[in-house]
């Protein structure tokens, strides 16, 4: 006796269906992206990977119970407010009198904090390059004013203090991270930025 087969149509409502029923139990927190918060040897980074555990035992001084610091994994979410991590690709560069030099321009990952207590910290990987500085208000409640410190950076002309914006773009769901720097003498000129679009 053959068993008579639903139709193909009915077959696709009912796995639509259950799709359906699996997202919509799963927890928002398995969709967001996390960020590890290393520390070794008193220097902070923020990465998509998690931390050397090698390296922390090696570089981190004891904590009060006299083993090494743990890794902080740190899971960003929402668009509504700029503070936490936040992930995507930026672009360095800097120019000469108008003329982009060589070895000075890269795109590459950055993964950047925001804490609510004032302190900004970032890095990018492949062009070793460390973002240390502070964040305050800015206009509006979604955004930043950024006065920020590059150190670190492969190419030595990006190495220094930076201002701008971090920004907020709800419906696009982006932050976009714009910074700025300029030394200007006799007959010479220098300007240095990082762009960035950025997301949890």
């Amino acid at each position: 006796m053959s068993t008579a087969r639903p139709p193909r149509r009915k077959r696709f409502e009912v796995a639509v269906a259950a799709m359906s029923a699996v997202l919509l139990t799963t927890p928002a927190a398995a969709f967001a992206q996390a960020i590890y918060r290393c520390e070794q040897g008193g220097r902070v980074t923020y990465t998509d990977s998690p931390c050397d555990r090698r390296a922390i035992q090696q570089g981190n001084k004891p904590n009060a119970t006299g083993g090494p610091r743990p890794a902080q994994t740190v899971v960003g979410g929402g668009y509504e407010n700029p503070y936490g991590p936040w992930r995507g690709q930026a672009q360095y560069q800097v120019k000469h009198t108008g003329r982009r030099t060589d070895g000075t321009h890269s795109v590459v990952p950055l993964i950047i904090h925001f804490a609510e207590d004032g302190k900004l910290a970032g890095s990018s990987r492949e062009n070793g390059c460390q973002l240390l500085g502070l964040v305050s208000p800015g206009l509006t409640p979604k955004m930043l004013n950024v006065d920020a410190t590059l150190s670190n950076c492969a190419a030595p002309d990006m190495n220094q203090r930076y201002h701008g914006t971090f920004t907020i773009n709800s419906k696009d769901r982006t932050g976009r991270l714009a910074l700025r720097a300029q030394r200007v003498g006799i007959g010479t000129a220098m300007f240095a930025d990082v762009q960035a679009v950025l997301r949890r």
